[in-house]
């Protein structure tokens, strides 16, 4: 399949692209404790026209987004479409972003949404590889 690329031209910029297994995105920019939801729903789009429900997203962003603004995240990923058909796996450009965000894994955990935060590229697509549970 031919690779599909979407960017933003605003403050927090994306690409996304397809392989054969996976929708991948990049997101950086971001300064402002806000979740992008814009980016989201372009994520969202994309999945369904690409065919791909297994979604591993690298971030490079600013700052962490606040235990507050991740709960709204989390919120916001079903009602924008996502399902629980969709695995969504987030790479922080840092150990440091990583961790701050490590709240959203309850969050996601407790409202069904199967988002997780991952340490590394490797572990991330190996969760998204991985069985469904």
């Amino acid at each position: 399949m031919k690779p599909s690329r979407i960017a933003a031209n605003d403050p927090v910029g994306y690409s996304i692209d397809a392989d054969e297994e996976f929708l991948r995105v990049r997101i950086w920019g971001r300064e402002a404790d806000e979740p992008p939801s814009h980016v989201c729903a372009a994520v969202y789009q994309a999945s369904r026209q690409l065919g791909r429900s297994k979604i591993l997203i690298e971030l490079d962003q600013k700052r962490a987004l606040s235990p507050t603004s991740q709960a709204m995240l989390v919120s916001s990923l079903p009602q924008i479409g996502f399902t629980r058909e969709d695995r969504i796996a987030l790479v922080h450009g840092t150990e440091e972003l990583q961790r701050h965000n490590d709240f959203i894994n309850v969050l996601a955990f407790n409202r069904g949404v199967m988002l997780r935060n991952f340490p590394s590229l490797a572990a991330a697509e190996a969760w998204l590889r991985a069985p469904a549970p």
